[in-house]
């Protein structure tokens, strides 16, 4: 891996800018929009929207070109600090022809998201070696209703607006993956329904320290094969499930998930990386959770690495923010999860 970029600590004050880069949601439900900017303005940043972040072109925001021009020219503008994303989606890899990593190396700044986000950040972190950050997005977790929930918001603010590592993670003590209608603005009735977190647990046992880096397992996969794919050799991988594609409401089902640890392990990864944390599945049922532990443990049981299952990461609410890159410490024995490196300078 290159050696690491660290952006800039976000402090009150700073301009933060939001982007489309895949999904055209953002011009289409406007209350979430304006809901993400209060809780920004709430947290002491302005916002500035990319100019072609509201386009509704069928199933994207505007072209591949015009949501990498957006992105380009936030990072070419010095008033703003961090650039996080509206939503996921599935063609964010239509933006990499056009970014100018070079840009971006010179003009190191914050770049968050989750779900398809992924491609971008472990794009540029192989290209450039800028940590990225993979937590949360503008119109689902900045703008809950009736705010930001505050273990997001914890981890958020330990991840880009502290001077110290984020240290150790703690499981959250409720979580929630209910949908609400945006567009019948369900969303603004009422907050969605929690749930008790059980917490997480070890698969495998062990003890190992290395660079974490990952996302949406689906996402990861469309650099598979590319320029853009990282080195993880040594590292930690985590990944997380998202939404079915036929339905949002559930999750991808296990055995698509059983396919793209299938193309990781063919890609030699689990060869490479020292551990494994999974987030905690989207939508799934009891009968699936145990399905898709089933699959993990089959892949994984002939390497040495240890495993973490259910954590605060991706498409369940609350989610820690996790910098692209840095050194985490996980350990069964003492049921540590640490980030042991900051991500930013």
């Amino acid at each position: 891996m290159k050696d690491l970029i660290k952006p800039n600590t976000l402090k009150r004050g700073d301009t933060i800018g939001f982007v489309s880069t895949s999904s055209p949601m953002a011009g289409l439900v406007n209350h979430r929009v304006k809901a993400a900017v209060k809780m920004i303005e709430e947290l002491g940043f302005n916002v500035k929207i990319g100019n072609n972040a509201l386009k509704v072109n069928s199933y994207i925001a505007g072209t591949g070109r015009e949501r990498a021009e957006d992105i380009n020219t936030f990072f070419r503008n010095n008033e703003i600090k961090a650039i996080i994303s509206f939503i996921g989606g599935n063609h964010s890899n239509q933006t990499l022809e056009y970014l100018d990593f070079e840009l971006i190396k010179n003009h190191p700044k914050i770049l968050m998201g989750y779900s398809d986000t992924t491609v971008l950040e472990l794009a540029i972190l192989s290209q450039t070696g800028l940590v990225t950050f993979y937590g949360p997005s503008a119109l689902n977790q900045f703008a809950e209703n009736p705010k930001m929930l505050s273990y997001t918001e914890e981890y958020f603010k330990k991840a880009v607006m502290s001077n110290q590592p984020i240290g150790k993670v703690s499981p959250s003590l409720k979580w929630t993956d209910e949908i609400l209608d945006w567009f019948k603005k369900d969303d603004q009735k009422r907050a969605r329904k929690m749930r008790k977190n059980n917490g997480w647990q070890w698969l495998f046992e062990g003890k190992a320290e290395g660079p974490i880096m990952g996302g949406c397992i689906t996402s990861m996969m469309h650099l598979r094969g590319t320029k853009y794919w990282p080195d993880f050799f040594g590292s930690i991988l985590f990944w997380e499930i998202p939404e079915s594609s036929n339905d949002f409401t559930k999750g991808k089902k296990p055995e698509d998930i059983d396919a793209c640890l299938t193309d990781l392990e063919l890609s030699g990864v689990f060869k490479q990386i020292k551990g494994m944390i999974i987030g905690r599945p989207f939508g799934y049922s009891k009968k699936q959770i145990e399905e898709l532990i089933k699959i993990i443990k089959t892949h994984t049981k002939d390497y040495k690495f240890l495993v973490l299952f259910g954590v605060d990461i991706g498409h369940t609410d609350p989610m820690i923010t996790l910098p692209q890159g840095v050194r985490v410490l996980i350990d069964s024995s003492k049921n540590i999860f640490e980030f042991v490196e900051k991500g930013t300078k």
